[in-house]
Parts: C-alpha cells; structure tokens; sequence
C-alpha cells in the first residue's frame, strides 16, 4: 500500500543514497522503496541528478559510482517514484535558483517534505529573509528538513506518534 506522505529527495540526498548504502540519505531511500512514503521526482530532476553523477569529480570522490551503478539507480529511482511530468514556477528562490526545481516540485506533488543536506533549502525554514517567510506563509504543511530530522519523524510516525 502507497503511504501517503509525500516527499521530494534534493540531488545531494539521492546521490549519498548512491554512492553510501549505509547513510541516511540511504535509509531515506529504502522508505520511498519500501512505499512507507510517496517519492515524487521531475524529468528536471532525474536529468541533473545523472548529470551530477557523471562529472569526473564526483567519480572520483566516489568510485563506487561506475556507469553501471549509476545507470541501475536511475532506473530504480525512475520506477521507485511517481513522475511529475509539468512543475509550474510557483516560486522564485533567488538565493539559490537551483533549488527552485525542488520547491516547484513539492508544491506541484502537495508532498509533505522536502528533504535535503543543501544549507539554502534548509535555511526556508528558519531564515528571517523575506523569502524564508514568504516560503512559510504560502507553503505552511511543507516542511525541509535533512535526512536524519525525517528519519526521526518517520519514526515518530510509524510508532503513531505525532
């Protein structure tokens, strides 16, 4: 059965998830795997994250990432997660308008998380800048967090708690 917790994993989550099977990014994953959550992705976003995963430098910080590996988990990624096919620009990021993908995405799948290790999405959450709380107010039940705070409240969750 399909949980109904919707969640949007940034590139840095997926390609830790990648490359350490046994981080928490990892972890993450294995819920979106195992249907305790509902894992949107974009055609954006599957192109950057293989791209990410193809530049020499992270081969290098990473040689477990063999084209092999890399091509198996974009496959698993694209079959794993729900495909969100138009993402309307619902919200402008200046500060970093990489992200902005991320957050388009979310809003578009109603996801309940975004979850990320990027200090800039993070930073949405508690950020005093007009845009942090302009993200607050129009996107209030969103929430970004990084792996190991959503490990936690999946935890709380599956224990039924609150």
């Amino acid at each position: 059965m399909q949980s109904e917790i919707g969640v949007v994993f940034d590139c840095n989550v997926l390609l830790q998830a990648a490359a350490r099977k046994s981080s928490p990014s990892a972890a993450c994953l294995r819920l979106a795997e195992n249907e305790f959550v509902r894992l949107y992705i974009s055609e954006e976003i599957l192109t950057e994250v293989a791209e990410v995963m193809n530049r020499p430098k992270v081969r290098e910080r990473f040689p477990e990432l063999t084209d092999g590996i890399v091509e198996e988990f974009l496959d698993q990624l694209k079959s794993m997660a729900e495909t969100i096919k138009h993402t309307p620009k619902r919200f402008s990021y200046q500060r970093d308008v990489d992200d902005e993908p991320y957050i388009n995405l979310a809003v578009e799948a109603e996801a309940d998380y975004i979850v990320s290790r990027d200090k800039d999405l993070l930073d949405l959450m508690t950020s005093y800048a007009d845009e942090g709380k302009d993200f607050r107010r129009r996107f209030r039940p969103l929430k970004v967090i990084d792996p190991m705070e959503f490990l936690k409240e999946m935890e709380k969750t599956q224990s039924g708690g609150v």
